[in-house]
């Protein structure tokens, strides 16, 4: 799947605050068959060099939308932010003509608006989905075995959880920014997303599952988008 595109500004920011709502389950695997369809139109970097310069950040707590824009402003040159604190706001955004062929990632918390039962979100990476030319990553309020296989299922290009840096987070988004995907490593015991404190730097692999009450040394690395790695890679590892 793809991205990709230049150009500086200054940073633009949109706050509001409407209510919150929430997102129905994620769906089969349609996003993900969709996001394989339209990877086709990537160069051999996993990018469309006709990806805009915006990066629509998505999150109901304002402080993780601030954190997000000054980062992007301060620490990832060329790219220009726009925050929304509820998915209605960003669908109106991304819905409008004027905007097309400007925003070249979306960084959506799946967990925004979650307490009024809408389907802003679930509308949202639907739209994302069929579009070759934005990037999503998702924001997760926890590690669980459910927002990584939510990910996997809408084609996203990553998963970030919570609480995150600033250095974590600017690492993460130039990653997708830069090829389009992302890689993660998930414990096969508890099936939560492993955060990679101790890495063993011979196998390049994190030494164990961050879980204090797991602790298991059996992991796997996924992909993100999963259609990332081809076959013929995946039986060379």
């Amino acid at each position: 799947m793809s991205r990709r595109s230049r150009n500086r500004s200054g940073g633009g920011q949109e706050r509001r605050d409407n209510g919150s709502r929430q997102e129905k389950p994620a769906g089969s695997g349609n996003g993900q068959k969709q996001r394989q369809d339209h990877r086709k139109g990537r160069d051999s970097g996993g990018r469309n060099p006709n990806k805009g310069n915006t990066v629509i950040l998505i999150d109901s707590d304002q402080d993780y939308v601030e954190m997000q824009s000054k980062a992007i402003v301060s620490y990832i040159s060329g790219y220009n932010p726009m925050g929304f604190t509820d998915a209605g706001r960003a669908i109106s955004y991304l819905s409008n003509p004027r905007n097309k062929g400007r925003v070249g990632m979306v960084m959506l918390n799946m967990d925004v608006d979650q307490e009024q039962g809408n389907k802003d979100v679930e509308e949202l990476t639907g739209m994302l989905s069929s579009d070759l030319n934005i990037l999503l990553a998702l924001v997760g309020e926890s590690n669980s075995a459910g927002k990584l296989e939510r990910t996997l299922a809408v084609g996203a290009n990553g998963l970030l959880t919570k609480p995150y840096t600033i250095e974590r987070f600017v690492r993460f988004v130039k990653g997708i920014l830069r090829s389009g995907r992302s890689t993660a490593w998930q414990c096969e015991s508890c099936g939560k997303m492993v955060i990679a404190d101790q890495i063993d730097l011979l196998k390049m692999k994190p030494i164990k599952c961050s879980d204090r009450e797991c602790g298991s040394n059996e992991l796997r690395q996924l992909e993100f988008p999963p259609e990332a790695v081809s076959a013929d890679e995946r039986e060379h590892r």
